[in-house]
């Protein structure tokens, strides 16, 4: 039996992952530095304090990660701001589609947890989630289980009878460390065979959730 849905923002709910990899090159370059693919994506899903070991030990020569970030956080804002069309395919459909089945809904970002209220709000479907887990709330980020064990117990309910919403690696780790059915909806990477067989299922698109979530109800 299925209790809730645990969604991932960045790249899942909310097509923002091309948009802050942009933001992190460009803000690399008003520094002086190479921000490459291969960086970007080592640091995708895990907390700030964990990127910035990696940011530092990838990019080195003095590299700081706080004033690059803020400047990759101003210039991230002002894409997004300009985006008419945010909302990943099917988010709609498939909130709607809980809603009527009475099926909890919860998010779990690593982003903090202010710039994810902020972001759900501009979208128009931060209503539809009662509870909210942001990196900032919680001391080890993905792909440690804690962010979504900590939102499964504000929805009060067991991790087992939650499904967990992914786009990336660390992610969909985090979400089979918590116990959760972790569903792989590829963004920016091909998922690798490891990670398809890690996951409960793969799904091209949001607008497949429905049908895996049916025979859970």
């Amino acid at each position: 039996m299925l209790k809730a849905v645990i969604f991932d923002v960045d790249g899942t709910l909310l097509d923002t992952e091309r948009i802050y990899m942009k933001a992190w090159k460009e803000a690399g370059k008003l520094h002086g530095y190479e921000v490459t693919d291969e960086v970007l994506l080592k640091t995708r899903a895990v907390n700030t304090a964990e990127a910035a070991l990696i940011f530092e030990s990838e990019i080195g020569n003095g590299f700081s990660y706080k004033k690059c970030r803020a400047d990759r956080t101003r210039i991230s804002e002002e894409m997004i701001s300009k985006e008419k069309h945010i909302l990943k395919p099917g988010v709609k459909l498939l909130l709607g589609y809980l809603k009527e089945n009475h099926i909890l809904t919860a998010v779990a970002s690593s982003t903090e947890i202010k710039m994810t209220r902020e972001h759900l709000t501009s979208a128009g479907i931060a209503d539809a989630f009662p509870v909210m887990v942001g990196g900032d709330m919680i001391r080890r980020g993905k792909p440690a289980p804690d962010i979504f064990l900590k939102a499964a117990e504000l929805l009060g309910t067991d991790p087992e009878w939650c499904m967990a919403i992914e786009d990336s690696p660390a992610g969909i780790r985090a979400a089979c460390q918590a116990g959760m059915k972790a569903v792989l909806v590829p963004d920016c990477v091909e998922p690798t065979e490891e990670l398809k067989r890690m996951a409960y299922a793969l799904a091209e698109s949001l607008e497949e959730i429905p049908a895996l979530i049916k025979p859970l109800l």
